[in-house]
């Protein structure tokens, strides 16, 4: 019995140990665009996990997960159990990652450095903080196995979620070149990781 405790720690030991080790891709971008979004039209908000999930962009395309963070008690972790910090262009590449620190809590991410390697404005829209909703059980699987350093191809749609008690969780819609987007909810109907 004390040698299948023992197994049982070393395995679960080195499954996390894996599932936390960051992917290395070497100098340059891997994620050279920013994602597409696009409008759409009026899309029928539907239930999910008893609350009611509202699409309003139209989200595609390829990022590098920054950093990523699994919730299991917040009141959003049966709905977006994982948060990701993702990156493009000149943020996928680790030359200039290796000089910052991100760290993700409650929702929101803080970025830490010394001295910057591109300016901060360039930086902060080169990356978003998304908060990932699985439209499968397979997708699901997929955005609990995502680990940092991950390159990742998606497509899905931007959207705000009511719980039932009518409170709002809604995305953060920052109108500008390219519509960028901040502090964003992801449904996911499609991924691939690489």
């Amino acid at each position: 019995m004390l040698r299948f405790i023992l197994l049982s720690i070393v395995a679960f030991s080195g499954f996390y140990l894996w599932s936390v080790f960051p992917v290395n891709h070497g100098p340059g971008e891997v994620a050279p665009n920013r994602p597409d979004i696009e409008r759409i039209g009026w899309e029928k908000p539907f239930a999910y996990k008893s609350a009611e999930v509202i699409p309003l962009r139209k989200i595609s395309g390829e990022v590098r997960i920054l950093e990523k963070k699994r919730y299991f008690f917040d009141a959003k972790a049966q709905h977006s159990p994982i948060d990701v910090l993702v990156g493009w262009h000149e943020m996928s590449d680790e030359r200039n990652i290796e000089h910052l620190r991100f760290n993700l809590d409650d929702r929101y991410f803080d970025l830490g450095y010394s001295k910057p390697p591109l300016p901060l404005n360039e930086i902060f829209n080169q990356i978003n903080l998304w908060h990932l909703m699985a439209s499968n059980e397979s997708i699901d699987k997929k955005i609990k196995g995502l680990r940092k350093g991950n390159i990742v191809k998606l497509e899905g749609f931007i959207v705000d979620v009511e719980f039932e008690n009518n409170y709002p969780w809604k995305s953060e819609l920052k109108k500008g070149k390219g519509e960028h987007l901040n502090n964003t909810i992801v449904w996911i109907t499609d991924l691939y990781v690489h």
